[in-house]
């Protein structure tokens, strides 16, 4: 028995189908209210309301897997635990002697608890395939599934927007600059997100404004900030960057980032930081008060039109300013702008909805989700494996967050499908 699965029992009431509760001492004993769990220290649960004999109590509740466990805790020295109610171990061990703090009754659970419970429990804590109910999975009725996919959607995106937040009050609430941030680091992808965030926070969306009728220096400063303009250049192109950033770099006093940070290995060349510098340079070439047109915007449609961008010519045979490639457009394509509404601007107009008490942007934000095609993974493809259909952006979002947060860390007592199938009565 562990702990958690021991206060997992208690709150749910997963005991005492077959018989009535009794404590050791043997008065009976209702469970009114488990309480509430307590995460913070204390007792185990808040709160509760239980019914002995004939009088009822309201107070807490502490939880042990054996009785002795009272003093290996040092409880009889701590004061938080001098008036609880009732204390309920799994296996009762030890009297706890009589004296004037530990006047409480105790229930011993161990015999109320039914065994293929702690069998299921134990086979998913012991399970090493995809997820740890996939033996299980195809028995639990699609609208349990769904009730915990729609809370994985929210968690997911509320989980991006912790970071936004710290950003806002860093930059005083100042929505362009943070969303600028933002879609710096979506730009990055997953391997170079935190490089790109570091160009964006060391090249300040002001600063670009003041070049905003002239490509080449925004380009100039965005690749010299990243570091790339400090090397050997034959070609007109990146020799003109190198020239107008040392100008620049001069005129406003810059300090550039490390170049060595950027990450190249295993990247097909179309993620390459170059390019995806190119392209984003293009992008604050060609937009002014992004931010603001994004929150007016009610389509998708008019999102990915403000992704439409021009490249320099030099990028048509250019992924880094080293090597030469045969020529190709290297404009955003369609799953990228994608992937950049997934992570960069549905998690900012959520937040944004959330801030100034308007649902409007969090429903769209969710809308928005629910439109764009589902992503494709290995994950994605595994869950289909086990008959879920995944029909868009909002399944695959969900999906992923309890795939890696619950599915992987074992967290089946937080989990509805989980707590579905420990509850799940045995047929005979």
């Amino acid at each position: 028995m562990k702990e958690n699965l021991f206060q997992f029992i208690w709150l749910h009431r997963l005991y005492g189908h077959s018989k009535a509760l009794e404590t050791i001492d043997g008065e009976p004993l209702l469970v009114i209210n488990p309480g509430i769990l307590n995460t913070h220290a204390g007792p185990d649960f808040l709160a509760a309301k239980i019914k002995i004999g004939n009088t009822i109590w309201v107070g807490n509740v502490e939880l042990h897997l054996k009785s002795s466990d009272w003093f290996k805790h040092q409880h009889q020295t701590n004061k938080a635990y001098a008036k609880l109610i009732l204390h309920v171990v799994y296996e009762h061990d030890e009297v706890l002697p009589s004296n004037e703090s530990l006047q409480f009754p105790t229930l011993e659970l161990k015999d109320y608890i039914q065994l293929p419970l702690l069998e299921k429990y134990n086979s998913m804590m012991n399970a090493i395939g995809f997820i740890p109910c996939e033996e299980k999975f195809s028995t639990i009725s699609l609208f349990t599934k769904q009730v915990q996919l729609d809370r994985m959607l929210i968690e997911r995106i509320e989980e991006k927007t912790h970071h936004l937040t710290h950003l806002l009050q860093k930059y005083r609430n100042n929505w362009q600059e943070v969303f600028y941030i933002q879609m710096a680091k979506g730009f990055g992808l997953h391997i170079n997100q935190d490089v790109f965030e570091s160009l964006a926070m060391h090249t300040p969306l002001k600063l670009l404004t003041k070049y905003k009728h002239n490509p080449l220096q925004i380009e100039a400063l965005l690749f010299g900030q990243s570091g790339f303009l400090d090397d050997y250049f034959d070609e007109a192109y990146p020799l003109a960057l190198q020239k107008e950033y040392h100008y620049l770099q001069n005129l406003h006093q810059l300090q550039p980032i490390e170049k060595h940070l950027w990450k190249f290995l295993r990247l097909r060349p179309a993620n390459f930081p170059t390019l995806r510098i190119a392209q984003f340079a293009a992008l604050i070439s060609n937009s002014s008060q992004l931010f603001s047109k994004i929150t007016e915007a009610e389509s998708l449609n008019e999102i990915e039109n403000y992704f439409t961008l021009t490249l320099h010519e030099f990028w048509l045979t250019h992924y880094s300013f080293q090597e030469k490639s045969a020529e190709k457009n290297k404009n955003l394509g369609k799953t990228f702008i994608q992937n950049l509404i997934i992570n960069a601007i549905v998690p900012t107009l959520f937040i944004f909805g959330k801030v100034h008490g308007n649902e409007v942007y969090c429903e769209r934000a969710l809308d928005f989700l629910q439109q764009l095609p589902a992503e494709k993974n290995s994950i994605t493809e595994a869950w289909k494996n086990l008959g879920l259909a995944v029909n868009n952006a909002a399944d695959t979002q969900a999906l992923l967050q309890l795939k890696h947060h619950y599915c992987d860390t074992k967290l089946c007592l937080s989990c509805t499908i989980g707590y579905s199938i420990l509850n799940e009565p045995e047929h005979t």
